[in-house]
């Protein structure tokens, strides 16, 4: 790590990586996140939340996939449709 990315966060010489630091809470709360005076258990509950929803859709994702026990229902169907209506519109965020 270069000097100009480190931070020092007490006494006991605990150090990470600024910019790492920064972009994890531009995910939390986005620009200049940094700057806004978000603290650390903010950015965690803020990320643990994303966590938790991601886990729900992954999950909802999976269980309306068809699999060879049953029929693809046209409700189900329909709603992997909006799910990659979802998906496609962030993927081109990133």
């Amino acid at each position: 790590m270069s000097e100009d990315r480190t931070l020092t966060i007490s006494e006991h010489e605990v150090v990470l990586d600024r910019m790492f630091a920064e972009d994890t809470w531009e995910i939390a709360f986005g620009d200049d996140a940094w700057e806004n005076g978000y603290t650390d258990e903010d950015v965690y509950h803020k990320l643990k939340s994303f966590s938790k929803k991601a886990f729900a859709w992954d999950t909802m994702w999976e269980e309306h996939q068809p699999n060879d026990d049953d029929e693809d229902t046209q409700e189900d169907y329909d709603l992997r449709e909006k799910m990659e209506t979802y998906l496609r519109s962030v993927a081109d965020e990133d």
